[in-house]
């Protein structure tokens, strides 16, 4: 028995006995000889189980006229089924709720080497690196480590997606969710049950049944984390929360969890468990929402990229902007649902001093607007525009600090992109041109200039800006000679990467995770983290195969078709997702259309999503999404829960920003063409960030 094979059984009883070679064949991406031994495989087990067997027909039909017995078999079968097709995923359940496995005890449940097993344990841990977490080396074999949240929220993606009621009658997800109550979450529901009808009662509200589905489930993992000894142990704006309805109830019924399962819950566990409240409250009719309000860092980046596109400034990688914004939108969400106002007005003040600056913060905000349905009032936009306002200055304040550089070079583009690099690398500078001798009476010199640094011998111009020759390739005479002119360096902070890879060579580094960790608290201010991870480039996702140019299309359908086709084709997504992206702008609008004659259709994270992945087409004319928008580029993606698309998705706008892409895309006669360009802006962007 193997996955192939429950497959096709399944699909026959889903036709009601009846099917074909051909159909079974792109059902299961296997050629019709090789169905045809599978029928014949089935039909010696159905023999030897007393089992009606399948009838072969003329023309490759099919047919069994007892389906009920295939759906007999298939039930009784289904964990040999199971535990063979989905080793990875019964390790990763096992490590998320076990907390620690051992790989012999894990050899001899699948009958498997270690080898086999360290392979498996290879993508596991790929994928709780994707949600903070890791496996470290423990007496027992291996033991997960990671933040308490950060743990909670992979258990409850998991038994969201496997335990969906809209998908019960698969008995694939159905096996995986039952697999995990039973052995990992066998408590009794129904109290848990009693408990958020009664919650919901007293909040006088209605929330949709996906909704208490996952109230249900993280109150469920709740209990069984304090039950061994595992609890929230820290929690932000516990006093906006302290002072909601939600948490005045929730701490009034919280006793009959306690009292159910003999527990204590502490006032961390109670503000997280009034955030899941909060948001079904504020959102309870609907799914989006509800997602939305529990994903808020995601609503976050959107409103920094879409603030940078009106201002002018990438404030995306501050971090002390993401998390202050992360902090405050959920309280002034709720505010604003329900009608509350800040105590301190400061709108008149904001209008006043930083018109421009309210302006834009107010059209980034929009996307807040569309979740509540109503706009923000100018005292929560005031407010946010503040945090905008001190990012700015910490902006303004780094480029202060830099020298204004003008570069003469006499060697070409390329030459001069390498100086560049070795300069940038080195030091703290903006290089405002890059230019040849012959153009350097052109340049505007009422600019502030620092410096002139030129590969050329001499420069004869009659100016008081200092002018400094060195070589392409900088040699240690010519460091000595820019430090004479103070420029900035960047090594009066050191590298992370280079302190962590001296201390690897002299030492075993038993702990890679704290080690680093330990080094950002005694070294704070003094390196810089070039360890974090980034997501994946464009250049990864967007390749020849995946793009095609001047496609037929007469309705946006047809173009999502096209684009969506491309998706499945790279084996990143079922047939039925395209479908998702039709449906989702048949259902929300022509929100996907992001500027002028260009779309990025997507769907949802589903089982129909197998790895993260991109497909961009161009037509040979427009297509009219609703509201009558042309669109004539789509760029289709998929992501999985690890978003490692995120920034491909932001440097792809950045391109068609920034870069005149679309018109790249147009005068394209290959997808070569675009890869390349795709390449060359991401060697470039790197080189110029030194």
């Amino acid at each position: 028995m193997n996955k192939r094979v429950y497959e096709i059984l399944k699909f026959i009883v889903e036709e009601n006995g009846r099917t074909n070679l051909k159909e079974l064949s792109i059902v299961t991406k296997a050629n019709e000889r090789t169905i045809r031994y599978d029928i014949d495989k089935i039909n010696e087990i159905f023999e030897a189980q007393g089992v009606s067997l399948i009838q072969k027909q003329s023309k490759g039909e099919l047919f069994h006229k007892e389906i009920e017995e295939i759906s007999i078999f298939i039930k009784s079968n289904f964990k040999e089924i199971f535990f063979n097709e989905h080793r990875q995923l019964i390790i990763l359940i096992k490590v998320l709720f076990q907390g620690e496995i051992c790989i012999s005890q894990l050899c001899k449940e699948f009958d498997l080497t270690r080898t086999t097993i360290k392979t498996e344990l290879t993508e596991v841990k790929k994928i709780l690196k994707e949600n903070a977490l890791e496996l470290e080396v423990s007496n027992l074999g291996l033991k997960l480590i990671g933040e308490e949240g950060d743990l909670r929220n992979l258990q409850l993606k998991l038994i969201n997606e496997y335990g969906n009621t809209i998908l019960e009658k698969d008995l694939e997800r159905r096996y995986i969710y039952n697999f995990i109550k039973e052995k990992y979450l066998n408590i009794d529901i129904a109290e848990i049950e009693k408990f958020i009808n009664y919650i919901v009662k007293q909040l006088n509200t209605v929330i949709t049944d996906e909704t208490y589905f996952i109230l249900s489930n993280y109150i469920l993992i709740m209990v069984k984390r304090i039950e061994s000894r595992n609890e929230i142990k820290k929690s932000n704006n516990i006093k906006f929360y302290e002072d909601t309805k939600e948490y005045e109830v929730l701490k009034k019924s919280i006793s009959l969890i306690e009292a159910n399962f003999n527990i204590e819950i502490s006032n961390f566990e109670l503000t997280k468990l009034t955030d899941y409240f909060l948001g079904c409250s504020n959102f309870s009719l609907s799914n989006l929402a509800y997602k939305e309000w529990l994903e808020i860092e995601i609503l976050v980046k959107k409103i920094v990229l879409q603030f940078k596109k009106l201002h002018k400034v990438d404030l995306s990688k501050d971090e002390t902007l993401i998390n202050g914004l992360v902090n405050h939108i959920k309280p002034a969400l709720h505010r604003v649902k329900n009608g509350l106002k800040l105590q301190n007005s400061i709108s008149k003040e904001v209008l006043e001093k930083f018109p421009t600056l309210y302006k834009d913060t107010e059209e980034a905000l929009v996307i807040l607007d569309e979740l509540l349905g109503i706009p923000l009032n100018e005292d929560e936009v005031s407010f946010i525009a503040l945090h905008f306002k001190t990012a700015l200055d910490r902006w303004k304040s780094r480029r202060e600090q830099t020298k204004n550089i003008i570069l003469v070079c006499g060697y070409g583009y390329g030459t001069s992109k390498l100086l560049e690099q070795q300069l940038k690398q080195r030091y703290n500078i903006n290089i405002l041109d890059t230019i040849p001798l012959n153009q350097l009476n052109n340049i505007d010199f009422s600019r502030k200039i620092d410096l002139i640094i030129t590969t050329l011998t001499t420069i004869e111009i009659d100016i008081e800006i200092p002018i400094v020759s060195i070589n392409t390739i900088l040699k240690e005479k010519d460091i000595e000679t820019l430090d004479l002119y103070n420029l900035p360096k960047h090594l009066d902070k050191v590298s992370l990467s280079v302190i962590y890879d001296t201390i690897s060579k002299h030492c075993d580094i038993n702990d890679k995770k704290f080690l680093v960790k330990d080094l950002k608290v005694i070294l704070d201010g003094k390196i810089i983290d070039d360890l974090k991870e980034r997501g994946k480039k464009l250049s990864e996702f967007i390749q020849a195969d995946v793009i095609k140019l001047r496609q037929k299309a007469d309705t946006w359908q047809e173009a999502i078709q096209v684009a969506g086709e491309l998706l499945v084709e790279s084996g990143c997504v079922t047939e039925r997702y395209i479908q998702t992206m039709i449906n989702k702008v048949e259902k929300y609008g022509s929100y996907i259309v992001i500027t002028n004659l260009l779309a990025i259709p997507h769907g949802e994270l589903s089982e129909d999503v197998n790895c993260s992945g991109m497909a961009l087409i161009s037509l040979d004319k427009p297509v009219y999404f609703p509201d009558k928008k042309p669109v004539k580029y789509l760029l289709a993606f998929c992501g999985t829960v690890s978003k490692d698309y995120l920034d491909a998705l932001t440097q792809f706008l950045e391109l068609v920003d920034n870069c005149d892409f679309l018109e790249t895309i147009e005068k394209s006669s290959s997808p070569k063409k675009i890869v390349d360009t795709i390449k060359k802006y991401e060697f470039l962007s790197k080189a110029l960030s030194y």
